[in-house]
């Protein structure tokens, strides 16, 4: 049998002819399958081929300019924010000086499309392999990326609600600043010794002084249910008639204080006790009487009542009485209203006024005196009074603390705070 012999030459020039049209499918495969990885620093901008380990804030950046400056894109600025979460508080204020931390990127190319992916501390690419010059990779769509290699897009923070008057330069409070700011208002409250209300409702002593009174005649409103006495009452906002007394001028406007002679003291030299009622503003002027409507009232107003041209109000503003050592001496006259047991928020007489210094807001001490015998007991302290008016020889106290309960006239007060003059 005649045997067929083909040499090797022969068989290679077959497979040369054969691997022609091959080749040629398989550049075209590559062409549509496989993509050419270009240089580095050919694919990714000159910009975004370095990128600095800190960066220092400048006026008026942000992490969004940032994250555009050294990545191109400026939804990466939560990158930026997660490595610097100890410096930065709030994503929405960074400010100038700050040294912002940047960790290394590197740029991987994929299609079109150039990812900034960190890397480790050692230098090397976290879970990536480089791309040499002249390498392919498989070409595979964007939603199966590895999830080591995808890049999460966060929308940008929220704007706070609401209106600020902050800007990038101002710094908020630390929590220990706020409770510092609150116990300092604690400590720190603004004092207001002395009320309108507490020097007009305190009563006085007329000191044998003639006040040019008028007198209430009643109130000029119709009562709707029969009455068995004569007499007429006012409450707030009422109106009542008042007859002025002789040669009184007064005007629409003018306030007057209601009040009524309670008694008189043995000693003439304390006059009258003068106990206020209320306060009435004049609403018309007639030929005969006055008419006023009641605006402030403290006890019950009825016609017999006097009506007196309001004293105005000494303010004393916002201060504290300075205490004092060895201060002014006096005594107690006589409560205003009687009673048997004396108690807090009561008012109290002393032989101390305007001639000797005492103000509104000045603070006295009641005291009994210790006897000085052995055995006896020793000075005891009984209550403190607020002064809340004054004469010229006397002045009202305001029990505003009290520790025993036999407050009787003759016993020693002693001045103990001072208002600042």
């Amino acid at each position: 049998m005649r045997r067929t012999t083909i040499c090797r030459s022969k068989i290679a020039a077959l497979l040369s002819v054969a691997a022609v049209p091959l080749l040629g499918w398989v550049q075209d495969l590559r062409a549509q399958d496989t993509v050419q990885v270009q240089d580095p620093t050919q694919a990714v901008p000159a910009a975004m081929t370095q990128v600095p380990s800190s960066h220092t804030v400048a006026q008026g950046e942000t992490l969004w300019s940032i994250a555009m400056l050294y990545f191109s894109d400026p939804l990466l600025w939560p990158e930026i924010y997660r490595l610097n979460t100890s410096i930065i508080e709030d994503p929405h204020w960074i400010y100038p000086g700050e040294v912002l931390t940047l960790a290394p990127y590197m740029m991987v190319a994929q299609g079109d499309t150039v990812f900034a992916v960190p890397q480790d501390t050692s230098g090397f690419a976290a879970d990536t392999i480089r791309a040499q010059p002249g390498d392919t990779i498989a070409a595979f769509p964007m939603d199966t990326v590895p999830a080591d290699t995808m890049v999460f897009v966060e929308p940008p923070p929220p704007e706070p609600v609401g209106e600020s008057y902050e800007t990038m330069f101002d710094r908020r409070r630390t929590s220990r600043q706020l409770v510092q700011d609150v116990l300092r208002a604690y400590s720190n409250q603004p004092y207001r010794p002395l009320r309108a209300g507490e020097f007009y409702a305190a009563g006085w002593l007329t000191e044998g002084e003639r006040l040019p009174w008028g007198l209430v005649l009643g109130s000029t409103a119709p009562s709707a249910i029969h009455r068995l006495s004569e007499r007429t009452t006012a409450r707030t906002f009422e109106e009542i008639s008042i007859r002025p007394p002789a040669r009184a001028s007064y005007h629409v406007g003018d306030s007057l204080l209601i009040a009524r002679i309670d008694r008189t003291l043995a000693e003439g030299r304390w006059g009258d006790v003068v106990v206020p009622l209320g306060i009435a503003r004049v609403t018309g002027v007639e030929e005969q009487q006055v008419l006023a409507s009641v605006i402030t009232q403290f006890g019950r107003i009825r016609d017999g009542n006097l009506a007196l041209p309001l004293e105005p109000f000494p303010n004393p503003g916002e201060v504290r009485p300075v205490p004092v050592e060895q201060g002014l001496v006096g005594a107690l006259v006589d409560p205003r209203d009687v009673h048997p047991i004396a108690g807090a928020q009561q008012y109290f007489f002393i032989d101390q006024g305007r001639a000797e210094g005492v103000v509104p807001g000045d603070v006295f001490e009641v005291f009994r005196p210790a006897s000085g015998i052995p055995g006896s007991p020793s000075e005891e302290v009984r209550a403190i009074l607020l002064i809340v008016h004054t004469r010229e020889r006397s002045a009202t106290g305001l029990i505003v603390q009290i520790s025993h309960p036999g407050l009787t006239p003759g016993l020693p007060v002693r001045l103990i705070k001072k208002m600042p003059s």
